[in-house]
C-alpha cells in the first residue's frame, strides 16, 4: 500500500508523474493510492481513471494525514515538494512508515529548514533527483541531504501517444484559429518560475516580425501576464487547461516549442514537445541541457534570462524551417531512445 501525496494547486507536472508511477506501481502488484489537497487536482487524477483522496491542505493537515495513512494502513509514503516532505516528516515521525522524496524543488537553493534537516535524520529513506546533473548540484550544496540514498530517475514520455499527428494538428489549428500562420507554443504552470515576462521581452524586441504565442497553463501569475502581454502589445494567446489530445495537436501544429524557465528540475513539456518531433527553444538552465542535449542538433539552449538571446533564435527557426523539421525528427529519436516510459 504506497501513498503518493501532492499538495499541488496545478495539474501538469507532479501530476502527469504520478500518474505514470501509480500505472507501474499498480502493474507490479503494488497498490497505488493517490492524495490530493487541491480540488481541480483531484479532479484530473479521477478523469484519468483513478480515485484519488482529498484532504484539506492548511492548519491540521498533517495530522489528517498522519490519520490517512493509519486508518490505509500504508506501508510507503512518496513526495515530490518541499511542502509535501515536511508534512510527511510530521505524519509519519514515530510511526514504521518510509518516506520517499522526488526532489522536484525549483528553487536555486535547496531547503534546509529545520523540519526539513529532521526528514533527513529521521523518516526519509531515499532520494531521487530528475536529472543527474540536479543531484549533482544539490548534494554538493547540501552536506546533510548525502546522509540519504539518492539516485536519478529522469521523466518520462508515452512515445506511441505524443508523436508528430497531423490531423490532430489541423483540427488544433482550426479550433484555435490559427489557420496557417506560424505560432509558437509554450506550456507549463503560469508562476514565476517558468519566466513568461523573459519569453514576452523577446517577443517585444521582435515588433512586427513576433510569431503569435499560445500558452498552455494555470497559475498565480495569470492575471499578471495577461496584462504584460496587453501591455506590451504582444499577440498572446491563454488557452489554460485543455485535453491531451488537443495538447498533442498544438505540439505537432507548432512552428516551435518555447520554455524560458532556468530552473526546471527536469522539463517535461520540453520532453513532449520533442516526442512530437518539434524544434525545441529552451534555457540553458536547470536539467534542460540533460533532456535536449548540448550539440544542437536536437534543440536549441540559449543562455538563461536572456531575451535578446531568446529573441534571435526565435527568428532563425521560423525563417530556416528545413533546419526547424530536422531539428524535430532528431529531438524525437532522441526522445524515445533515452525517455520513453516504454524502456
Amino acid at each position: 500500500r504506497i501513498v503518493l501525496y501532492t499538495s499541488s494547486d496545478c495539474w501538469r507536472g507532479a501530476g502527469i508523474s504520478y500518474l505514470e508511477i501509480a500505472a507501474a506501481l499498480d502493474s507490479s502488484g503494488f497498490a497505488p493510492q493517490i492524495v490530493a489537497t487541491n480540488p481541480a487536482v483531484a479532479d484530473e487524477f479521477r478523469s484519468a481513471g483513478l480515485r484519488p483522496t482529498l484532504l484539506s491542505s492548511g492548519r491540521g493537515e498533517s495530522a489528517r494525514h498522519r490519520a490517512y495513512l493509519r486508518a490505509q494502513e500504508a506501508d510507503l509514503l512518496i513526495v515530490d515538494r518541499a511542502h509535501d516532505l515536511r508534512v510527511a516528516t510530521l505524519s509519519t515521525l514515530g510511526t514504521d512508515v518510509p518516506v520517499i522524496f522526488r526532489y522536484n524543488h525549483f528553487r536555486v537553493r535547496p531547503p534546509t529548514d529545520a523540519l526539513i534537516r529532521v526528514a533527513y535524520r529521521t523518516t526519509l529513506r531515499e532520494q531521487i533527483f530528475l536529472s543527474s546533473l540536479a543531484r549533482k548540484d544539490v548534494l554538493s550544496q547540501t552536506p546533510f541531504m548525502r546522509r540519504v540514498a539518492a539516485t536519478t530517475i529522469h521523466e518520462g514520455v508515452d512515445s506511441a501517444a505524443f508523436r508528430p499527428n497531423r490531423r490532430s494538428a489541423a483540427e488544433f489549428r482550426g479550433w484555435a484559429g490559427v489557420g496557417g500562420a506560424p505560432f509558437l507554443l509554450a506550456v507549463g504552470a503560469l508562476s514565476s518560475e517558468k519566466r513568461y515576462e523573459v519569453l514576452f521581452e523577446a517577443l517585444r524586441l521582435l515588433r512586427h516580425r513576433a510569431p503569435r504565442l499560445i500558452i498552455f497553463g494555470e497559475g498565480p501569475q495569470e492575471r499578471e501576464l495577461r496584462v504584460k502581454a496587453a501591455q506590451l502589445r504582444i499577440d498572446v494567446t491563454f488557452l489554460g487547461r485543455v485535453p491531451r489530445l488537443q495538447l498533442i495537436g498544438a505540439y505537432s501544429a507548432c512552428s516551435a516549442f518555447v520554455h524560458p524557465g532556468c530552473v526546471e528540475t527536469f522539463g517535461l513539456a520540453v520532453l513532449e514537445a520533442m516526442a512530437c518531433a518539434r524544434p525545441v527553444i529552451a534555457s540553458a538552465g536547470g536539467a534542460l541541457p540533460e533532456v535536449i542535449g548540448r550539440d544542437g542538433t536536437c534543440g536549441t539552449l540559449v543562455a538563461p534570462n536572456s531575451p535578446w538571446d531568446l529573441a534571435g533564435t526565435i527568428t532563425r527557426i521560423i525563417s530556416q524551417p528545413d533546419i526547424a523539421t530536422r531539428q524535430g525528427v532528431r529531438a524525437r529519436e532522441r526522445a524515445a531512445r533515452h525517455f520513453s516510459v516504454a524502456s
